[in-house]
């Protein structure tokens, strides 16, 4: 087999001939500007696709903060409630059997 005979088994030579007779250099510059411009369209889809999604994100964690707020301020409001002196007071009382003493049994000592 010779050598061109070879080429055009291989399909290099037929390749080259589509390209060299169909394609001038003009039409495959276009073809290369072409896909790069899908590309490029693509990637930018993409690019959109992902910065919605990361928004989206952003806004879910934005509403939990907000929740987060307001469940810390509603927990600070009953540690504040439980800490009141009169409920101390009241359970010093009732579970603890303590009383508040009467004047006579109260000493003060001045420096």
């Amino acid at each position: 087999m010779n050598a061109a005979a070879r080429l055009v088994h291989q399909g290099i030579l037929t390749r080259h001939l589509v390209l060299t007779h169909f394609l001038t250099r003009k039409q495959i510059a276009v073809v290369v500007l072409a896909m790069a411009v899908l590309l490029s369209a693509l990637s930018v889809i993409y690019v959109t696709h992902v910065t919605r999604v990361l928004y989206a994100s952003y806004q879910r964690d934005l509403a939990d903060q907000d929740r987060l707020h307001v469940e810390r301020g509603q927990l600070l409001l009953e540690r504040s409630t439980w800490m009141m002196q009169a409920r101390i007071q009241q359970i010093a009382e009732n579970k603890l059997g303590m009383v508040i003493p009467n004047h006579k049994s109260v000493v003060i000592i001045h420096e």
